[in-house]
C-alpha cells in the first residue's frame, strides 16, 4: 500500500461563533502535501470564516488548526511557510508591479532580492513587472496577488476565489499556474471557488461545507465517478419505455427523474429512455423484476455526476447539527 503523504494542514473540531450564530461547526479535515484542494460551499456556508481562521486573522472559538504539525498560533514558524490571497488583492496603483512586490518583500525578513524576479516569472509577469499596476488587467492583478503570496516561498497556499472576474482564457491560465505550482514546486494549494466546473477539472480533492458543517470530503474521482443510484434505462420502443415507466413510478425505492441527460454518443432517442434514481442495493432486483414483467430494457447505464449536480444535492439538504 502506498503511504499517504504527510498532512500539511490538519483541522480538528474547529468551531467559530459570532454571538449566537455558529459560522463554522465542529469542522475536521486534512490536506496532504501536493494537494490541489477545493474548499466549496454556498454563500454563508462558512468558507471565508474558515480561511480567516487559517490565516490567523480570526480566532477560533474552539478546536485546533495545525500547519506542518505546528499549531497555527505559532505565527513565527507557520507564517514563514504559508502564503495567502484572501479577497481582492490591493496594490499601490501608481507603482509598478515590481516595486509593489519589493515593498512587500521588505516587510518579511529573509526574502532575497532575486525572489521578486522569480515570482514574477512564476506567474507570467516577467515582461510586465515594470508597468504600473494601474495599467494591469484584472487577470494581471490576480496574478500579481499570487506573486505576493509566493514571495516567502510558501509550502502552503490559501487562495480565495482567485479566478473571480477572469475571462475563460484568464481562468485557464490561472489553473495552469496552480497545477504547475502543485506539480513542479510541490506547493499545497487550498482554493475556495464558486466556479464548480473549474474545481472539478483542476482539483484532486475537495471538501464541501454547508451551514458551517462538513458534508463531504474525498478525492474528486471518488465522489463523482459513477453514482450507484442514478441510471438511464434504454428501451427498444417508445411503447416499451412508457409501459416500464408506468411500473417504475409505482415501485417503491425508485424515483423517476424529470430531466434526462442521455450520454453522448449513445444514439438513444429521448422517447426510448428514462432516467431513474434507485435506492442503493436495489438495482439488480429492479432489473430482474423488469425482465419478469417482459419490460426488460436493452441497456441500463449508470450516470456520472458532475460536481455541480453533486454540490447541489448536498447543499439542498439540511445538515445535521
Amino acid at each position: 500500500m502506498t503511504p499517504q503523504p504527510p498532512a500539511v494542514l490538519s483541522i480538528q473540531n474547529l468551531t467559530k461563533k459570532f454571538g449566537r450564530h455558529v459560522a463554522v461547526n465542529d469542522l475536521s479535515l486534512e490536506v496532504q502535501e501536493g494537494d490541489l484542494f477545493g474548499f466549496l460551499g454556498p454563500n454563508g456556508a462558512g468558507k471565508s470564516t474558515t480561511f480567516y481562521m487559517l490565516a490567523g486573522l480570526v480566532k477560533p472559538t474552539s478546536g485546533r488548526i495545525e500547519i506542518f504539525g505546528r499549531p497555527h498560533t505559532d505565527l513565527a514558524e507557520v507564517r514563514t511557510r504559508m502564503g495567502a490571497l484572501i479577497e481582492i488583492p490591493a496594490f499601490y496603483e501608481y507603482l509598478t508591479g515590481r516595486k509593489n512586490l519589493e515593498l512587500l518583500a521588505r516587510l518579511q525578513p529573509g526574502i532575497p532580492r532575486h525572489r521578486v524576479d522569480e515570482v514574477l516569472e512564476l506567474v507570467g509577469l516577467e515582461d510586465r513587472g515594470r508597468d504600473r499596476v494601474r495599467e494591469y488587467s484584472h487577470g494581471m492583478k490576480q496574478r500579481l496577488g499570487i506573486a505576493q503570496a509566493l514571495l516567502n516561498n510558501p509550502r502552503l497556499l490559501l487562495l480565495d476565489e482567485p479566478t473571480s472576474g477572469l475571462d475563460p482564457e484568464g481562468s485557464g491560465q490561472m489553473w495552469d499556474l496552480l497545477r504547475r505550482l502543485a506539480r513542479e514546486e510541490r506547493i499545497t494549494v487550498v482554493i475556495s471557488s464558486h466556479l464548480l466546473h473549474e474545481v472539478e477539472e483542476g482539483c484532486n480533492r475537495i471538501a464541501v461545507i454547508n451551514q458551517g458543517v462538513l458534508v463531504a470530503c474525498d478525492q474528486v474521482r471518488n465522489l463523482l465517478f459513477f453514482s450507484k443510484e442514478d441510471y438511464v434505462l434504454v428501451f427498444d420502443t417508445p411503447t416499451g419505455r412508457a409501459a416500464a415507466e408506468l411500473w417504475l413510478h409505482e415501485r417503491e425505492g425508485i424515483e423517476v427523474l424529470p430531466v434526462l441527460e442521455t450520454p453522448l454518443g449513445m444514439g438513444v432517442a429521448d422517447d426510448c429512455s428514462v432516467a431513474v434514481r434507485i435506492q442503493q442495493g436495489l438495482a439488480s432486483g429492479v432489473m430482474g423484476e423488469l425482465v419478469g414483467r417482459d419490460l426488460s430494457p436493452r441497456a441500463m447505464i449508470p450516470q456520472r455526476k458532475t460536481l455541480k449536480q453533486f454540490f447541489l444535492e448536498l447543499t439542498r439538504r439540511q445538515p445535521a447539527r
